[in-house]
């Protein structure tokens, strides 16, 4: 059978006031279109944003056939740039602040914002106006081509989380990246990072230490890296995860099959993180390991112990693993099992020695370095506190356990012989 090769498609740009003044000529194919409305206000105004800043937009398809042109693809993109035209539509800070508060638009409206088009300056209202849409058309397609054309269109696979999130704006994106490239994903988790899978679990970690429990579904994920685009390494979001992920591929060293899957990730992290953050967990690891493969395997055959708690935990990892009900539940499970059967040592809530007990210890030590022996003073960047008993192995910060060092001391001799 012989296939009736199609023309290439007439591939053009028209400014958008071509559009504008011939809106009447465009006929919309309700064969191929969705409905009208499918777009939030939201996509609506984000679509203004990039045009105004002259940023692409995929292509709009036309189809011509006995002599009238129908819009076969684009019909959203067109309703709302009529919409902005027309004064229906406002712009939207949280995409184009710098827009709206832009000098020309303020000067134009007697020092207000501009959020309308009648509102920008011509300048602007120009750039909006000249904008290139990027056309094609078709000429004289079936039905059935049209099909053929639009599953070609579409089976390219849809964007999932980790690749939104890469195309974000911000030093936040590198601090992902940065938490994303660590050790225990290369070489503890089995999970590829393929599509970025690796950016949406290190950006929900990020999520976790920044709000708390909370539903980690993309939404509130993409909310948290809109508010806090400038979250850098510096930041104490980053130190606290990178710590976590530090101790965890200490005690798992290799690949462990049984954090295959996020929903355990998430648990493993919240769990091991409150630990660190409120036991000492130096000596732990090897118990942490036994304990958390023998978690697993008493989860996976909770069904034939009958054990209900861990049938209740089994149904929190296995369907809505992002909610926060259901996170706080294997949270709250775990850890309680953990402290039950290995009743690790508390840290001192109060880590820092206070001013009072500093002075104590200074005048004690005869305001010396009780190392080298070097003349300190007190409230100097130099004069360091130490706790003799480590805190992170349970010591108290207690003035008979405070030492006075010099800095050097501190860092060198005392951290850096515990290194």
């Amino acid at each position: 059978m012989n296939m009736k090769l199609k023309k290439p498609p007439q591939i053009t740009t028209l400014p958008i006031s071509t559009f504008i003044l011939h809106r009447e000529r465009y006929k919309i194919d309700f064969t191929y279109q969705r409905e009208a409305g499918t777009w939030t206000r939201s996509d609506e105004q984000y679509l203004i944003d990039t045009i105004l800043r002259g940023f692409g937009m995929p292509p709009i398809f036309l189809h011509e056939k006995d002599g009238e042109e129908f819009i076969v693809d684009g019909q959203q993109r067109l309703n709302t740039i009529w919409k902005f035209r027309d004064d229906e539509l406002p712009l939207n800070p949280k995409y184009s602040e710098d827009i709206i508060n832009d000098s020309k638009n303020k000067q134009k409206n007697d020092g207000q914002p501009a959020y309308y088009y009648r509102e920008l300056h011509k300048d602007w209202q120009d750039r909006f106006d000249s904008y290139p849409l990027p056309i094609i058309y078709l000429k004289d397609y079936n039905d059935e081509e049209i099909r053929d054309l639009f599953r070609r269109l579409q089976h390219g696979k849809p964007l999932i989380p980790g690749e939104i999130l890469n195309a974000y704006p911000g030093d936040i994106i590198l601090t992902m990246r940065k938490l994303a490239e660590h050790r225990f994903f290369k070489n503890i988790i089995p999970i590829k990072a393929k599509r970025y899978k690796h950016y949406y679990i290190a950006a929900q970690l990020m999520y976790l230490e920044g709000e708390g429990i909370k539903d980690i579904s993309p939404t509130y994920i993409y909310e948290f890296f809109e508010k806090n685009k400038n979250l850098n390494t510096s930041s104490k979001v980053y130190s606290k995860v990178n710590k976590v992920l530090n101790y965890l591929s200490d005690v798992f060293q290799t690949r462990t099959p049984e954090l295959r899957k996020p929903g355990w990730i998430i648990t493993l992290y919240l769990f091991v993180a409150h630990l660190l953050e409120n036991y000492s967990m130096d000596n732990q690891k090897t118990n942490l390991k036994t304990f958390f493969t023998g978690f697993y395997d008493a989860v996976t055959n909770s069904s034939a112990s009958g054990d209900q708690e861990l049938i209740n935990f089994n149904l929190a990892i296995s369907k809505g693993t992002t909610s926060q009900t259901n996170i706080k539940l294997r949270y709250n499970v775990i850890l309680k099992r953990f402290l039950d059967k290995y009743n690790p040592m508390r840290l001192d809530e109060n880590r820092l020695f206070t001013e009072d007990q500093k002075i104590v210890i200074f005048r004690r030590d005869n305001e010396k370095c009780q190392i080298c022996g070097k003349k300190l003073i007190f409230g100097d960047p130099n004069t360091h506190f130490h706790h003799k008993d480590r805190y992170i192995e349970g010591g108290k910060t207690e003035i008979e356990n405070g030492l006075l060092v010099c800095r050097g001391c501190h860092l060198n001799k005392i951290h850096g012989d515990n290194e």
